[in-house]
């Protein structure tokens, strides 16, 4: 969360050079355009709120000792949705709806991810290495 609220607080001209050397990796395989710019900054939307959602499965996991995959996602999308408000702040960036939902899509990806992760290895140890 911390990490995403730091990303969150660079300007917009701080956040456009620090996305600037994997937006040219891209630039140079698909061509210079929109395109390429808005895949870059949505897939960090997207990946950020995908791994704090596993996180925050993890951490229910160990404090609860069951899944929790909605609970997880409930948190990481009010969390996308504080991130977005704090953005209002930030000298260049704004508050966009579309965003959250890129954000909300990422936890439901996240939480999908560490259900189908923690059915496998629950089914490797219950079958002492077998497959499943």
């Amino acid at each position: 969360m911390c990490v995403i609220f730091w990303l969150s607080s660079r300007t917009a001209e701080q956040s456009s050079e620090q996305s600037d050397s994997i937006l040219q990796w891209l630039i140079n395989i698909f061509g210079d355009n929109l395109f390429t710019t808005f895949i870059i900054r949505k897939s960090a939307h997207f990946l950020e709120f995908t791994g704090l959602c596993v996180l925050f499965n993890l951490a229910l996991f160990q404090t609860k000792k069951r899944t929790m995959p909605v609970l997880s996602v409930i948190f990481t999308s009010l969390y996308a949705a504080s991130d977005e408000i704090h953005q209002i702040f930030v000298e260049g960036r704004s508050c966009e709806f579309g965003d959250w939902v890129i954000d909300s899509s990422g936890a439901i990806l996240g939480a999908i991810g560490f259900l189908i992760l923690f059915a496998v290895i629950k089914c490797l140890i219950r079958k002492k290495g077998k497959i499943c």
